[in-house]
């Protein structure tokens, strides 16, 4: 969204997490598009604070090393941001055209967000008149000045030309809905839930339109922290327990008294949080509608990022919210081919490929938009 194109390109989306970078190239074919490749490697330990890249340097040569093992060549890339300082707001402006609001966005910005304009990337996108109004909406998001660079940054030490930063919760709602084969979530609301190292996201989509996000600050870490309290081991020890926690049992069936279930017991009281916190985005957003509407019902919650991995966490989460809880899978009712890559891999790293994966389609979408004008 933050940015521009820069004549055709061999395109990879690229999400730099915390936790891990992963990387996405899809390619238009006579019959639609096609996975033809993607990676996962870990980020390194600190490299990546409140969103923004520290060692730039280090994540562009393990961008690199990752690429080239996994055979993969472009020259274009599309990254993304996320996490508590990224604002993405729908307000109203009075109604101008896209050159005035341009040259005054930073201005009108101000009047919603209390963020520093100097400091910060402003961009924006016309949603469309308010109806009987001199009003329009507008889709504005606001991110800090180093969360932006530093990415583009590691793009371009990478050896790839930056084309476009977007927005996490749009490139999973473009990979996971606007890309679905079927006509499923165009008629309901959901929540797409992304779980990451550092924060989750709740992204509420009704009828196929972002509707509301909200960033939680209780994720993956927390988790591997709380268990690296309890037992003193490693950060990257804990995370294999972590994800081991569930290996025997799954989440919904952990017995809390059960002496082998000591992880569980730490990671319990801050999992409770964290879904307390999304039954109150739920609230909020039904709150917009009046009492018994049919928009402001959530049918169903879903669940991307690392710790979506846990098993049995879709059912624990869904007896919690008494709401239908599934984990992603992007690929299981998608218009996208992916018969060229390996089914354990897909199964493995499926919940964490949902922001590459709607990177990767950005640039597609807007070919297919060029071709048809």
């Amino acid at each position: 969204m933050l940015g521009s194109l820069f004549g055709k390109e061999t395109v990879v989306g690229i999400d730099i997490g915390s936790s891990c970078i992963k990387a996405v190239q899809i390619e238009p074919t006579a019959h639609g598009w096609e996975l033809v490749n993607a990676a996962v490697m870990p980020t390194r330990p600190e490299a990546i604070k409140e969103g923004v890249i520290f060692n730039v340097a280090d994540v562009a040569a393990d961008i690199k090393t990752m690429l080239k093992n996994a055979g993969i060549k472009a020259n274009g890339a599309i990254c993304a941001i996320s996490g508590p300082q990224v604002i993405v707001r729908q307000v109203q402006f009075p109604k101008m055209s896209e050159a005035i609001l341009r040259k005054s966005v930073k201005y009108e910005a101000s009047k919603h967000i209390s963020s520093s304009m100097e400091d910060s990337v402003v961009e924006f996108q016309i949603l469309g008149d308010v109806p009987d109004s001199n009003m329009m909406n507008v889709m504005l998001v606001a991110a800090p000045r180093d969360v932006v660079f530093s990415r583009v940054s590691a793009l371009e030490a990478a050896g790839l030309e930056p084309l476009v930063v977007d927005v996490e919760a749009f490139s999973i709602i473009r990979s996971f809905i606007e890309f679905n084969a079927t006509d499923e979530y165009l008629d309901s609301t959901v929540a797409l839930i992304d779980m990451g190292a550092s924060h989750t996201d709740v992204n509420i989509v009704s009828c196929g339109e972002f509707a509301l996000t909200r960033n939680i600050p209780i994720a993956g870490n927390s988790f591997t922290n709380a268990v690296k309290s309890l037992t003193g081991s490693l950060f990257e020890e804990a995370e294999i327990m972590k994800l081991q926690m569930t290996a025997n049992q799954s989440l919904d069936e952990i017995d809390i008294e059960d002496p082998n279930s000591r992880c569980w017991r730490v990671v319990q009281p801050l999992l409770d949080e964290l879904i307390r916190e999304i039954r109150r985005s739920v609230n909020y957003y039904q709150s917009q509608f009046p009492e018994g509407s049919s928009d402001s019902h959530v049918s169903k919650v879903i669940l991307t990022g690392g710790s979506a991995r846990m098993r049995g966490i879709d059912t624990y989460m869904s007896n919690k919210l008494t709401i239908k809880v599934e984990i992603a899978d992007i690929f299981k009712q998608s218009a996208i081919n992916v018969e060229r890559i390996p089914k354990e891999f897909l199964s493995e790293h499926g919940p964490i490929l949902a922001v590459g994966t709607g990177l990767a389609l950005k640039e597609l979408m807007v070919e297919s938009k060029r071709k048809v004008a």
